[in-house]
């Protein structure tokens, strides 16, 4: 996205801070990528392409998603995609497709792009839903609780099951390496589990935020119609800016 201006200019930016003793933090997207990175682009293109595992893609089951899922944005968590006629994971907007974190292979890749970023000299990273990267596998259906055909899949992405075998891995490979802050947004967090991830000896992260305190005096049922009335205005196009904004943010 040219409007964003060049590396040399963010280089010119970095050494400015620098010289007035300011840090400077990146956002780091690596629950998934847009759905125009190369990786992608590539891993739709057939069934045994290369990239087809760097994603999580199913094949649907009994005429329809291969599970529940809702997306956070409304409607499915799954889009079908006509080249192969599979489903690829979606937890955001369908031009966010989800990394398969399984893969090594995938994770050598981002690890290899985080240390990038550190040999430029920058700071530390503020990493986006990182809490989610670690999916349950077999990828169930959730109990339905509502009307709607799709349910909340949380109970299966949220602190999922190697979540801290995988931040466990980018502290030894990436993390330990620098003297840096890390920050990890993880919505739903438990106060368990944001000590087990912060913790100085153990942990992974410098430190955490998440959103408890927002819903203090939420009326569920407002939060629930705002987010049909952002599906209901077609909010693709604007996602699909900031999905390619924040790949180019700290960059796969």
């Amino acid at each position: 996205m040219p409007e964003f201006g060049t590396l040399a200019d963010w280089e010119e930016l970095l050494d400015g801070m620098h010289k007035r003793g300011i840090r400077l933090i990146m956002d780091l997207v690596i629950n998934h990528t847009s759905d125009e990175h190369p990786w992608f682009v590539e891993s739709r293109k057939s069934k045994d392409n290369p990239y087809r595992d760097y994603y999580v893609w199913r094949p649907g089951k009994n005429g329809a998603e291969p599970n529940n899922w809702e997306s956070f944005f409304g409607g499915s968590a799954w889009q079908v995609d006509e080249t192969t006629g599979e489903y690829y994971l979606h937890l955001f907007s369908k031009k966010q497709p989800d990394l398969n974190w399984e893969n090594p292979k995938l994770r050598a890749e981002i690890f290899a792009m985080m240390n990038w970023w550190m040999q430029k000299g920058i700071d530390g990273f503020r990493m986006d839903v990182i809490n989610m990267i670690s999916k349950r596998p077999g990828l169930p259906d959730v109990p339905v609780v509502t009307v709607d055909r799709y349910q909340f899949g949380g109970e299966h992405f949220i602190n999922g099951p190697r979540l801290h075998d995988y931040l466990g891995e980018m502290k030894q490979v990436v993390l330990s390496k620098y003297d840096i802050v890390t920050v990890g947004e993880t919505p739903m967090v438990t106060t368990e589990h944001a000590i087990q991830v912060t913790n100085e000896t153990t942990g992974s992260l410098s430190m955490l935020f998440q959103f408890e305190h927002m819903g203090i005096d939420e009326d569920p049922a407002a939060s629930l119609r705002a987010a049909r009335r952002l599906t209901d205005l077609n909010a693709s196009d604007s996602l699909a800016k900031i999905s390619r904004a924040t790949v180019g943010t700290a960059s796969i």
